[in-house]
């Protein structure tokens, strides 16, 4: 898992490495005509509108070769790094962390509550409505990880819980993580 920083790093130089693949595949192309066309800002020429075309094809080739390997976000990469998802910290639900005997009393008021005993957690109430689900079934992550890289513990789990070393920050859902994709994130 990614931290933002780590993803603007590495789609600074994707996009800058796309921009160099394609400069040298318009270069080769205008050595092909003929040294003809400077893609077209000496004069209106056909030559230099071919070069232009081969220049934005081998871009957006490029843009979706290192997005697929790298899993980048497309704003990411297309900013050239300037902008970057949000931490795992930052989206994370805030959830009432409750004594085993106030669970049910709590998650009559909110839908997911952290069961602890003694100060220590031992599960969470809520995502199954049958049982407390055990704190060693959870997925777990620490909350400077970008939210964006939530995506595949989220395709199996119902949610993560998002932590700072011991302590619990909230949880995120399958639920806000797609409607973060289509909406604000707090």
């Amino acid at each position: 898992m990614r931290r933002p920083d780590q993803l603007r790093r590495q789609a600074a130089l994707a996009a800058s490495a796309s921009v160099a693949f394609a400069l040298l595949v318009a270069f080769l192309a205008f050595l092909a005509f003929g040294r003809e066309g400077r893609l077209g800002f000496v004069g209106f020429n056909l030559a230099g509108l071919v070069e232009g075309i081969v220049f934005l094809a081998a871009f957006v080739t490029a843009l979706g070769w290192v997005r697929s390997a790298l899993r980048l976000p497309s704003p990411t990469l297309l900013s050239f790094g300037l902008v970057a998802p949000p931490t795992a910290r930052r989206v994370a639900e805030r959830v009432p962390l409750v004594d085993s005997a106030a669970a049910l009393q709590t998650l009559a008021d909110h839908r997911v509550v952290i069961v602890q005993e003694a100060g220590v957690p031992i599960g969470v109430s809520g995502v199954r409505r049958e049982r407390i689900t055990s704190w060693d079934e959870l997925v777990k992550v620490p909350g400077d990880i970008a939210v964006t890289d939530l995506r595949r513990p989220l395709s199996h789990e119902q949610l993560v819980v998002v932590v700072d070393g011991e302590k619990v920050v909230g949880v995120v859902t399958q639920e806000a993580f797609l409607a973060g994709l289509w909406g604000p994130v707090r």
